[in-house]
């Protein structure tokens, strides 16, 4: 894995994207909410039993979980361009639409 963080902030992303409670995502990752919570605000790197665990729960590939340099990268330089708070929005944004248009 190229960002020992990206990990736990996708957890996160899906965790949101799936509107599941942090303490229900902690017991089907057989750990503690306080754990998921290290993990997912970057300060803990969650292990490969959890990101297996996290690929079953969310029905995603084990790859989810990776991410190259260049997109982090990329989204370094947005960010330098544009304020991170338009960034936010614009993504929830675009996520009301996908989720109204299903």
């Amino acid at each position: 894995m190229t960002d020992t963080n990206f990990a736990g902030f996708k957890i996160k992303g899906l965790r949101i994207k799936h509107n599941l409670p942090s303490i229900s995502v902690a017991n089907s990752l057989d750990i503690t909410p306080t754990y998921l919570s290290l993990i997912e605000s970057g300060k803990k790197k969650p292990s490969s039993k959890v990101l297996k665990k996290a690929a079953t729960l969310f029905n995603v590939p084990i790859e989810e979980f990776e991410e190259s340099e260049q997109l982090l990268s990329d989204f370094a330089e947005l960010s330098k361009k544009i304020d991170f708070s338009n960034i936010i929005a614009v993504l929830e944004m675009t996520n009301k639409r996908n989720s109204d248009l299903t």
